[in-house]
């Protein structure tokens, strides 16, 4: 049986890029909830470090081919959606 990969409490920080594009206007008419584990799908990549989070677990799977060539569905994904 695989190991479950191992997500630290705090993720290595990356510089921030500055958003130059959306106005206080775009950002205060944009519709948004507060959401629970049972609603949101959240699934990360843990293989070597990535961390990228994504909403499905087909969207990290391409990732895992595109950008790691890892045709592995099973091992380095974190989710609360087992």
């Amino acid at each position: 049986m695989a190991s479950r990969p191992y997500l630290p409490s705090t993720l290595p920080s990356r510089p921030a890029l500055q958003d130059l594009e959306t106005t206080p206007q775009q950002i205060n008419s944009m519709p948004g909830r507060i959401t629970s584990p049972e609603e949101t799908a959240i699934f990360i990549c843990a293989f070597d470090k990535c961390f990228r989070l994504f909403p499905s677990q087909d969207k990290l799977l391409m990732h895992k081919k595109r950008d790691h060539g890892s045709d592995d569905a099973t091992n380095d994904i974190l989710t609360w959606n087992d």
